[in-house]
């Protein structure tokens, strides 16, 4: 064999190994970028799936408000609740029974809140432990989102965590305009002094 021939063949085992190599490489790049789509993908779905919470909120203690969230960035809709027992106020007012509670929400958009105070806690504990409520009351709330998926949860409202708790107050603009109201009325009861 001569040296020609030898150097034609080298060049073609080498020329067949260098586009095997490519085609490898061609393979991982691919392969690492489908991951990574896949990934991409994933996490934009989880920013945009809905998160609906019913909460008992605790910002306002001793006051107790029950709060529907939806803490994502993806909208909600068709939102149903079911209870395990009736929301209810020591006045008898029952939550439960208002109307987005028992009909339904439509739609909830992303960080989208419905507040509704619920009760005082100095009042609500003790008659939530006359109806046999002490471990709290169950909360499913099923929902979908806009791409049709449907999701369910479950919540605790459990106002009894709060018991005991040394609650501070915190003042708005209603407390300050209370404030300058009582002053302006205490103004006009002192009487003016005459000149002499």
């Amino acid at each position: 064999m001569d040296v020609a021939t030898l150097a034609a063949i080298i060049t073609a085992i080498t020329n067949t190994l260098f586009v095997i190599v490519l085609a490898i490489g061609y393979y991982v790049t691919w392969r690492v970028s489908q991951r990574t789509l896949d990934e991409m993908r994933a996490q934009r779905m989880a920013m945009g799936r809905p998160q609906v919470i019913v909460d008992d909120d605790y910002e306002s203690l001793p006051e107790v408000n029950i709060v529907i969230r939806n803490v994502s960035q993806g909208a909600a809709r068709d939102i149903t609740f079911e209870f395990s027992a009736p929301v209810e106020s020591s006045n008898g007012f029952v939550i439960s029974n208002l109307p987005y509670f028992t009909d339904g929400l439509d739609f909830l958009p992303p960080n989208g809140e419905i507040s509704t105070y619920w009760d005082h806690l100095e009042s609500l504990l003790p008659f939530l432990e006359q109806k046999g409520l002490k471990k709290g009351i169950r909360v499913t709330t099923r929902y979908k989102a806009l791409d049709g998926e449907s999701y369910e949860t479950s919540w605790l409202l459990n106002p009894f965590i709060y018991r005991d708790g040394r609650f501070t107050r915190h003042r708005g603009m209603g407390d300050l305009v209370k404030a300058v109201e009582k002053l302006s009325g205490e103004k006009r009861d002192v009487p003016e002094s005459s000149a002499g």
